[in-house]
């Protein structure tokens, strides 16, 4: 697997991506992905950036607009899946310093679980949806970025139908950076996640 596959792979892991399940004493394990129907490209563009991974084409579900990816499985990633799903459920690896280093994997971890918060021309900054991961999770997501792109993230807590979840903050200081690093990488369909604020102050 080359770094770059690996990256994307942390990345949509991290993100809406799943891991698939070890069948008997097979430690192999694919990528099973799905994104609604406007994110289409989006998805093309996956599956020729992992298509050494093997896999079929990108099929439509039948019961709702959405497309699906899956590649072949093999022996890499069931060794992140291990890494990520211990105990069968997604958390987060104790050494996510060392798996999340690349801006393209946080680009690609945000255009599936990020939200830009803009709101008015005072309030702008950035949101992961961690809902999935505990608190000491998130809290080690937020080290990680922190060593590894300078970036002020705190953890903030949410509620959704009476349950306490956990979100992750870019606060405003690190807002410019943030976008700095993830720009590059960012899809098109996706562009809507790093509007500029300067640019919509200006045409007020």
């Amino acid at each position: 697997m080359t770094e770059r596959v690996k990256e994307i792979l942390i990345g949509v892991t991290l993100g809406d991506g799943y891991l698939t399940s070890f069948s008997g004493k097979s430690q192999k394990s694919s990528l099973d992905m799905k994104v609604a129907e406007d994110k289409y490209q989006y998805l093309n563009w996956l599956r020729h950036e992992l298509a050494e991974l093997g896999g079929s084409g990108l099929t439509k579900r039948s019961d709702n607009n959405q497309f699906r990816l899956v590649t072949q499985r093999n022996l890499e990633i069931g060794r992140i899946r291990t890494l990520f799903y211990p105990n069968g459920k997604k958390c987060i690896p104790s050494n996510i310093d060392q798996l999340l280093i690349s801006p393209l994997t946080l680009a690609i971890w945000y255009q599936d679980d990020g939200t830009l918060d803009y709101r008015d021309k005072y309030h702008y900054n950035a949101l992961f949806a961690t809902h999935r991961f505990s608190h000491s999770g998130c809290e080690l997501l937020t080290s990680a970025l922190q060593k590894n792109f300078g970036l002020d993230v705190r953890v903030c807590r949410c509620q959704m139908r009476g349950k306490v979840n956990y979100r992750l903050y870019v606060v405003s200081k690190s807002m410019d950076r943030f976008l700095g690093l993830i720009r590059p990488y960012i899809h098109p369909c996706f562009q809507y996640k790093i509007r500029d604020l300067k640019a919509s102050q200006q045409q007020r």
